[in-house]
């Protein structure tokens, strides 16, 4: 048994950043992490998780406690890196 990890990318479907920070979450090994994406309404996941300042944001959650949102894939890789699942 792991840890549960979440992650949530609030951004606009069509907006490439929010696919580039949705690629990098894709792009790794994650068999314990729980993904959400896309706009806020319906996915309790993304409740109170919004864009930053019109950018797509990602928030990277451990047991339910998210850390600062990113708004670049370089910043998403570091969080996902050290996560601890």
């Amino acid at each position: 048994m792991a840890p549960s990890r979440e992650v949530a990318i609030a951004g606009d479907r069509d907006d490439a950043r929010t696919r580039a920070l949705l690629a990098t979450v894709r792009e790794r090994w994650l068999p314990t992490a729980v993904l959400a994406w896309g706009d806020p309404g319906g996915v309790p996941l993304l409740d109170d998780r919004s864009p930053i300042d019109g950018a797509p944001a990602a928030y990277v959650c451990e047991s339910f406690a998210c850390r600062l949102p990113v708004t670049e894939p370089d910043a998403l890789v570091a969080q996902l890196a050290t996560a601890r699942a």
